[in-house]
């Protein structure tokens, strides 16, 4: 399916695997990928964990949108959950392990599985290029966070494409992962989606039942004016949204899960459109607002 067609370390460093091989040795060992058709980049609003073992509308679109994007080669996840400080990480293992990154949750959770290979190929080429950024190290402990395994289970529930996952250097400011995204754009042509997991809005503070488990008024502000702002091509603004002041305060205490959402505009190409979907709240604070860029 073509484009056109769709559209219709090291804080973390001392727990890597890094001393396993060197990241010499990998590029030696390891070719680029090859070119292909563009493909699409996508963000997803992904909430509770619950959803993978209970099925429910956001799921469903999940599974829907992985029915009509074109098969990737590989997965660059970009993850809420996966923070380092003074570098990034990259998964490097063949077989990467699952993370159950959550706790208090039913034992059934703890027991799902996405048995997805890895691709330390592609991991080497990230390094690669982005370590003329930031520092990349490759890492053979951390595996596939729920941020991934929920949404990559109804979306290509297969698990035949190989997964790996970039970690975000939490000690740098928001511009800079929007900059760090537009390194990312040459994936596209080598067949890899990149996808970025998180929430527009995210406050667990605010629990369901909250508001009558409506929306509360500053969340929907937020959640507008940054889709607005996304519509107009305005993102500096996006990367700045802190000056919106109180409603950005409230909607991210702590901002993980916005920042994967600046890699994928930073991923954005000439040419690209960009189509929200699930644009509703899952719980009075936590936004579920989605998006392909294509």
């Amino acid at each position: 399916m073509t484009r056109k067609r769709f559209i219709a370390y090291l804080a973390a460093a001392g727990a890597t695997g890094g001393g396993l091989f060197t990241l010499k040795s990998m590029l030696q060992e390891w070719p680029e990928m090859q070119n292909t058709d563009r493909m699409p980049v996508i963000f997803i609003g992904h909430g509770t964990p619950m959803s993978a073992i209970q099925p429910n509308e956001w799921t469903r679109s999940w599974g829907e949108l992985g029915k009509r994007l074109p098969k990737p080669s590989a997965i660059l996840s970009i993850s809420a959950h996966w923070l380092t400080r003074g570098g990034s990480l990259v998964t490097a293992a063949e077989r990467p392990p699952m993370n159950y990154d959550m706790y208090g949750f039913p034992p059934e959770l703890y027991q799902v599985t996405y048995p997805a290979p890895g691709h330390v190929g592609l991991a080497t080429e990230i390094a690669n290029t982005l370590g003329k950024q930031i520092p990349v190290e490759p890492d053979t402990k951390w595996g596939y966070d729920h941020a991934t395994w929920v949404v990559l289970k109804y979306m290509f529930p297969e698990a035949d494409i190989p997964v790996i996952q970039f970690s975000i250097d939490y000690s740098r400011p928001p511009a800079f992962h929007l900059e760090l995204g537009k390194h990312l754009q040459f994936l596209r042509s080598k067949g890899v989606l990149i996808f970025g997991s998180g929430n527009v809005v995210h406050n667990l503070r605010m629990r369901p039942g909250m508001n009558n488990d409506q929306p509360f008024d500053w969340a929907r502000e937020f959640d507008t004016t940054i889709w607005s702002w996304i519509q107009e091509g305005n993102h500096p603004a996006v990367a700045d949204f802190q000056k919106i002041g109180e409603a950005a305060a409230l909607s991210h205490p702590t901002y993980d899960h916005f920042l994967p959402l600046l890699y994928c505009l930073g991923s954005k190409m000439n040419g690209d459109q960009i189509t929200s979907f699930n644009d509703e709240f899952q719980w009075p604070a936590v936004s579920m607002r989605s998006f392909v860029i294509a």
